[in-house]
């Protein structure tokens, strides 16, 4: 008993030493911030043309008596399930209520063609063009 629970504290120490590396080298990693707004059925922004890399998108519910959403998926997947296609880290962290904001997750972008789109406001899908 006591060597499983030797293990067990080993092993959540671990984890907890490990998560912290990976956080610290996250604040280190250049990531940059793209502000979108979402007004009813539309974002400002009708496109993007960017350079591959770390992003992180801040979304801004504007005037849109719902919560929102934010997603991005890979251009050939624009027809597809967004729950099962989304690119890693590209929903907002929490929904976005009328007047706050909300960030992603790092998303990494490499070249290619990819949407932005919310699928609770409706919005059109938008192109994300990432070029060298």
């Amino acid at each position: 008993m006591k060597k499983q629970f030797l293990t067990f504290v080993l092993v959540a120490v671990a984890t907890l030493f490990s998560s912290n590396i990976s956080f610290a080298q996250s604040k280190e990693q250049k990531v940059t911030i793209i502000d979108l707004s979402q007004t009813t059925n539309e974002f400002n922004v009708k496109g993007l043309q960017l350079k591959p890399g770390k992003y992180q998108f801040k979304v801004t519910n504007l005037d849109v008596n719902k919560e929102l959403g934010f997603v991005i998926q890979k251009a050939s997947d624009k027809d597809k399930d967004v729950m099962k296609t989304a690119v890693e880290n590209s929903f907002t962290t929490a929904l976005i209520k009328k007047g706050d904001t909300q960030l992603t997750g790092v998303v990494e972008l490499k070249e290619g063609e990819y949407f932005y789109s919310c699928p609770l406001n409706p919005t059109p899908h938008y192109t994300i063009s990432v070029k060298k």
